[in-house]
């Protein structure tokens, strides 16, 4: 054996091992059924969310002519088992590859097991770019030149006759531009007018300061002047649940006197006349005995006794 054979066959016997090394090893075997997978290759990658999590195995046809793929996802990956499996490609001539996308929550158990199966419903192809040109090209082809001259014949027949309206519409148009064009003194000057109005104001700028400033100084006060009335009611509101709780407390005894003093007062009003009579009395007194006393001094005593109350009024 020569020096160059050992070679080769030393070159082979290392890269056998490496190839045979990307096959992920004490991962999670699944199988996913298409309908058409294309051109998809074996030693394809799975991914999720566009990253590389497993590769594709063996393909192969089953009885009622779908393909069979054989998945791998690598060790420690841990995909939803509620998942889809999309049929992808990564650039525009580049190859195949398949997606795994959960349906729901992507960290929802359970996970893919060693001998799960994604079935037909759901895996499903993304479009490709020759199948959806295809289709384009073929919805194109049915606008042939016939219906291209009916548009133009629609059109034709559309607009016929109506070139008096037509006419008139631009004669029109021309009117509004002449009417513009006339009125462009009325516009300057309305312009000039905005332009004066801004001058006035930009000269008052100093009286429209002061305003501001005191805008500012109504609303402060008026917004302290708002506190001391929301206290001044807090305070009131305070007093009321006081007062309502002395009154409460005392109600009784306040009702019996308010009872007492009422029917004193109407005793009173019964014997109005002999008050009088006591009144004038009293004032006959006042004037009558000063007359009649010797010298300058002399001691008089009154005794009165009231007459005796009726007992249903009480104390």
């Amino acid at each position: 054996m020569t020096r160059r054979w050992m070679a080769a066959w030393l070159v082979t016997a290392a890269v056998v091992p490496l190839l045979s090394g990307c096959s992920p090893r004490g991962g999670t075997s699944i199988v996913a059924t298409f309908d058409d997978i294309g051109d998809l290759q074996t030693r394809g990658s799975v991914q999720v969310a566009d990253v590389r999590v497993g590769q594709i195995g063996k393909i192969t046809l089953t009885k009622d002519f779908h393909a069979r793929v054989h998945l791998t996802l690598n060790h420690g990956v841990h995909v939803p088992r509620d998942s889809s499996a999309l049929l992808r490609t990564t650039s525009l001539l580049g190859e195949k590859f398949i997606e795994l996308r959960p349906n729901g929550d992507p960290t929802a158990q359970p996970y893919f097991r060693n001998g799960d199966t994604i079935p037909r419903a759901h895996t499903t192809e993304a479009p490709e770019l020759e199948f959806v040109a295809e289709e384009a090209v073929t919805a194109l082809g049915a606008v042939v030149a016939s219906d291209i001259g009916t548009l133009v014949q629609t059109s034709a027949e559309a607009f016929g006759g109506r070139a008096p309206v037509l006419r008139s519409l631009i004669n029109e148009l021309s009117t509004i531009s002449a009417t513009f064009a006339s009125r462009t003194n009325e516009i300057g000057r309305i312009i000039d007018g905005f332009d004066a109005t801004a001058a006035a104001l930009a000269g008052g700028k100093g009286e429209i300061d002061g305003l501001l400033v005191n805008l500012a100084d109504t609303t402060r006060i008026l917004a302290d002047n708002r506190d001391r009335a929301v206290n001044a009611l807090a305070q009131l509101s305070r007093l009321a649940a006081v007062q309502n709780e002395v009154l409460a407390k005392y109600r009784s005894d306040i009702d019996r006197q308010i009872k007492q003093v009422d029917a004193i007062v109407g005793v009173a009003v019964g014997q109005t006349s002999e008050l009088s009579l006591l009144v004038d009395w009293l004032q006959k007194f006042a004037v009558a005995v000063p007359k009649v006393i010797p010298g300058d001094f002399t001691q008089v005593y009154a005794w009165i006794v009231p007459a005796q109350l009726d007992p249903r009024v009480g104390t």
